[in-house]
């Protein structure tokens, strides 16, 4: 049992101690030891030594696997080690009777060896690995399970083989403890005197002087007799010199590395009463572990097992345990923002626990964690009786808020508070949708009343700028401050609008909101104004007030067939029959003014519609209205109405009506637009002509004139446009003006692609040729036409020498009898009814 070397691998392998979490009768964390700490006459105290209690079988089990996570294929390491264990009677030294058990674990024979002989498990864990290394080691031998505690292994010879066996060790160093406290004045080492010990096996290193103030560390030094130098407790966790010995410094290192301190601590006068109140070092607290530490205001704290306590003149002194203790001490303890306790820890709900400080409360429980509660939110939560109240616990700390106030919420609600609104409990529904507007930081800044009951189930809460609303069929809804004095005038929740079913909106310079039963509008300059129905619904689906109808000037009106609600820039009309439509304020300041819905228009059959240069156009029963600041008021209607909205209305080709439909030759009609005419008769349908050959088509007699009813509408070509009539076309560029071409003429120029093709536009009219024809020019060349040739075509260089040198159709030529042919080169050739020319870019026009 006398090692020199003892846990000498497990003093160099195993540094760092294990973490358990600290509460009442759960391992503490520990803190490495320091070689300089090292107290040769009290190595461990009484009180700690043989404190049998302190571990169990479950906590034991979780250390031991802790220490060693997995274990090497091939070996059975401590925390999975079984034996069958024999019974063993009760021994006067002090051991009861140990009932032996089948397939006993190395946790198990630990514990109730401890609880039998009234050892520290902790004692035995540390024995083992100071001796063998047995508590660390990932590929342990037989050898260290046979000699465990090194029981029965002198320095000098091999093991007594009486005592192999794991359980043989743990049990029979255990009772040789027990043994040593029994009969101290048979010892060589005892408690109470000075000792002389050795420092080495080898008495050339010498000894020295030890006085031994307690009984457990005489018997670690019968068990090994040897005191550690000062080389090896400067070299703690290795070797010293030759002259070292390490058994009872591991077993110190070992036991503070892993548990904390071995020693029992002198509890401060400060605290003394406390300590003996609680029932000294078997009661709440415990033996102390650490010395008293002493704040600047003169206040003192101390660690004990079992928690902490603390003392200062303005408070007395209290103890702080368990999550709270240690969260406290996480916050600075009394120079921290709680101060000193002003209570002991107070049992709460659900197994949870409180504690009051000079600045504020620690809540705890399992479900909602810690957190602090202090100012005047920890004050009201305490009158609400904190968690046994309406709140619960704590379900997060406070958090600031505008203006120096600042929120905290908890189980059952939120808390919050500010200079100047005092404090209020916001909860339910109305806490939650006021936590998604941002809370004071949103636009209701804080509560300024608590909830109240409102009628048919509803529950109200007034905060700075506005009030919330909840009830089960419709969530929680805020109306701001600007709408509830209008809100109210109508009734509020029992009123004529019902409950909020929405939030209010800003709407530029004023609100809105919608309820049950209708709307709600206010702005500065039109003040409050409901809305209700299908003119209600329109009006909300258009944008409200930011859109095309700004804010309503008065409620609905109703008639027999029609209900209307004017707006700033216009009106809403409805009725079962005709739907709903609005009326900009233009169009309905005319359409008014012609009588409205009894008028010549009838009723509205669409929305108005706004067109780039600020005019408007609608559909009506009767007929369309179109009104620019230029035009006015006109309509359009039937076939010609019909055309004219499908080509864009007022925002058309055509642009606004100018005149009323005119009646034309054979039951056609013709409506004359800014922008053109449009024209319809029976058997050519419904054309329009733009204006840029609108102008010339009316001075020419329009559909009784030169160029009949329009076949076509306008096109479109480069640099100009034209357009087929019944007897011809007209066409007009830049270059050559307005100018119409007929018959085969026309046709066959249409053919080669009229002013988009080889001729470009037409620049004169058709005149008459020889023998009946015909010829016209245009840019590019001329068509001719014979009825005993047809219809050819001259290029531009032929036909300039054909028509002044040659005296054209009626000159020695004759006509063409074919056109004009392109050859390589860009040589022109065309053959005539008599003679041929050829033009060239360096001989011009030749006969030939």
């Amino acid at each position: 049992m006398r090692r020199l070397m003892g846990g000498l691998l497990a003093a160099v392998l195993v540094i760092g101690g294990v973490g358990l979490t600290e509460t009442v009768g759960q391992v503490p964390a520990a803190n490495a030891a320091n070689g300089s700490d090292f107290n040769p006459g009290m190595i461990i105290t009484d009180a700690v030594f043989y404190d049998s209690g302190t571990m169990t079988v479950a906590q034991i089990q979780s250390f031991l696997n802790a220490r060693v996570p997995t274990c090497r294929s091939g070996y059975v390491c401590l925390k999975s080690y079984r034996q069958t264990t024999t019974s063993q009677p009760a021994r006067s030294e002090g051991c009861s009777a140990y009932s032996g058990q089948t397939s006993e674990t190395a946790a198990t024979i630990i514990y109730k060896v401890a609880r039998a002989c009234g050892i520290n498990p902790r004692t035995l864990l540390v024995l083992l690995e100071k001796e063998q290394a047995l508590v660390s080691d990932t590929w342990p031998s037989s050898r260290q399970y046979r000699s465990a505690t090194g029981y029965g292994c002198p320095d000098t010879a091999d093991c007594d083989a009486n005592y192999y066996g794991f359980f043989n060790q743990v049990y029979h160093a255990s009772w040789q403890f027990k043994k040593y406290r029994a009969r101290p004045a048979d010892r060589a080492y005892q408690a109470g005197r000075t000792n002389t010990i050795l420092w080495h096996p080898n008495a050339a290193c010498g000894s020295s002087k030890v006085y031994i103030q307690n009984q457990a560390t005489a018997g670690l030094y019968l068990y090994t007799p040897y005191r550690p130098n000062a080389a090896a407790l400067a070299n703690l966790y290795g070797t010293g010199d030759g002259c070292s010995s390490y058994g009872n410094r591991n077993f110190w290192r070992i036991f503070t590395d892993w548990f904390g301190s071995t020693g029992a601590y002198a509890v401060d006068p400060h605290l003394s009463a406390l300590f003996t109140s609680t029932g000294g070092s078997v009661g709440t607290l415990g033996n102390a572990t650490d010395t008293p530490v002493k704040y600047a205001d003169g206040g003192v704290g101390q660690e004990f097992q079992r928690g902490w306590a603390y003392w200062h003149t303005s408070t007395g002194a209290y103890r702080t345990a368990a999550t709270i203790g240690r969260s406290y001490i996480a916050l600075k303890g009394p120079t921290g923002v709680l101060g000193y306790p002003t209570t002991n820890p107070k049992a709460e709900p659900n197994s949870g626990s409180s504690q009051k400080f000079q600045r504020g409360w620690l809540y705890w429980s399992s479900a909602t964690s810690i957190h602090i509660v202090s100012g005047p939110i920890g004050n009201s939560y305490a009158t609400l009786k904190g968690p046994s109240g309406v709140l619960g616990y704590p379900l997060a700390a406070a958090v600031a808020g505008p203006d120096g106030g600042s929120g905290q919420r908890f189980q059952g609600g939120w808390l919050y508070s500010s200079p100047t609104t005092s404090i209020h409990r916001v909860s339910g529904a109305i806490a939650t949708a006021y936590q998604a507007a941002k809370g004071p930081s949103g636009p209701l800044g804080y509560p300024i009343a608590a909830q109240k009951t409102e009628a048919n189930g509803w529950v109200s809460q007034a905060f700075q700028k506005g009030v919330f609303y909840s009830s089960s069929a419709t969530g929680a809804r805020y109306v701001l401050t600007a709408m509830q004095s209008g809100y109210l005038a109508e009734g509020g929740v029992a009123g004529s609008l019902g409950g909020p079913v929405e939030s209010t909106k800003a709407y530029g310079a004023g609100f809105g909101q919608k309820f049950q039963k209708g709307w709600l509008y206010w702005s500065q300059a039109t003040g409050f104004d409901r809305s209700w129905g299908a003119i209600g619904n329109s009006y909300a689906a258009l944008k409200g007030p930011s859109g095309v109808l700004g804010f309503p000037l008065g409620p609905p009106k109703y008639t027999s067939t029609w209900s209307t609600q004017a707006f700033e820039k216009g009106t809403l009309y409805s009725s079962t029959t005709g739907g709903i439509h609005y009326l900009l304020s233009a169009m309905d300041k005319a359409y008014t003014a012609a009588g409205g819905v009894a008028g010549p228009f009838g009723v509205p059959a669409d929305s108005t519609k706004s067109y780039a240069d600020g005019g408007q156009g609608q559909r009506f029963s009767k007929a369309w209205l179109y009104w620019s600041a230029a035009t006015g008021l006109d309509s359009t209607v039937g076939r010609l109405g019909s055309s004219h909205a499908a080509l864009g209305g007022g925002g058309g080709v055509l642009g606004y009506p100018v005149a009323a439909q005119k009646s034309e030759p054979g039951g056609a009609l013709s409506q004359q637009f800014t922008g053109g005419g449009l024209y319809w008769s029976p058997t050519r349908g419904i054309h329009y002509v733009a204006k840029s050959l609108n102008v010339e088509y009316q001075r020419l007699g329009g559909v009784g004139g030169t160029l009949g009813h329009p076949i076509d509408s306008t096109k479109t070509y480069k640099n100009g446009v034209g357009q087929r009539f019944e007897k011809g076309w007209l066409f007009w560029s830049a270059k050559g003006g307005f100018v119409i071409t007929t018959g085969t003429i026309a046709s066959s120029y249409i053919t080669l692609g009229g002013p988009d093709g080889v001729l470009g536009y037409p620049v004169a009219a058709r005149t008459s040729q020889a023998r009946g024809g015909y010829a016209q020019e245009f840019a590019n060349g001329w068509l001719t036409w014979s009825s005993a040739t047809g219809v050819d075509r001259v290029a531009r260089p032929i036909g300039e020498h054909y028509f002044t040198k040659e005296g054209g159709p009626g000159g020695s030529l004759g006509y063409p009898v074919g056109s004009t042919v392109t050859k390589s080169g860009g040589v022109l050739e065309q053959q005539f009814e008599r003679g041929r020319l050829r033009w060239t870019s360096a001989g011009g026009t030749v006969r030939y």
